[in-house]
């Protein structure tokens, strides 16, 4: 389930959040299966390319008369072919396991409640934007406090805002 927080829109009320939290929580649980799973699947196509160096490669090798071309294939290919298995391993990983578990490791404290530094903060802003103020009234009708998501994306909004003001689109320059 995603949930985006928007300044301009209605809060989410707090069964939405807990039910993305829950969701989260279960993608992390089965990303971490699937990373034994992986594991597991890597550690046995190295165990097979390691025995078929071990049994037929390097005896062939220890008698380069036998098949002087299989001997020049192997001694030129094997770098390639480790090479190979490493360089696709690594990118499935990252691709399967590593960029989804980046993405609920930052999802899952965003559903959770925003420090009290954070929401201090923000009523501050509260009192120069109103745009903040309504936003905060707005969660305080459904009878919640702030989560980390939401504290985010008033924070990048007031200071999106505070940019403009100073004529400063791309960011500080100095």
């Amino acid at each position: 389930m995603v949930l985006e927080f928007h300044i301009n829109k209605a809060p989410p009320p707090l069964r939405e959040i807990e039910t993305a939290l829950e969701q989260a929580i279960k993608a992390r649980a089965l990303l971490r299966k699937k990373n034994i799973r992986f594991l597991i699947y890597i550690l046995l196509v190295v165990a097979a390319y390691a025995t078929f160096m071990l049994t037929v490669t390097i005896p062939m090798l220890a008698d380069p008369t036998t098949l002087p071309d299989f001997v020049a294939m192997v001694a030129y290919c094997t770098p390639y072919a480790t090479f190979l298995i490493f360089f696709v391993g690594n990118n499935l990983h990252n691709k399967i396991i590593e960029k989804p578990r980046k993405i609920l490791d930052t999802a899952i404290p965003a559903f959770k409640k925003a420090s009290d530094k954070k929401v201090a903060e923000i009523n501050d802003c509260g009192q120069r934007y109103t745009e903040v103020a309504a936003y905060q009234q707005q969660v305080k009708k459904i009878g919640r406090s702030l989560v980390n998501g939401e504290a985010e994306m008033v924070l990048q909004w007031v200071e999106r805002r505070m940019q403009k003001e100073f004529g400063l689109t791309n960011g500080f320059v100095i």
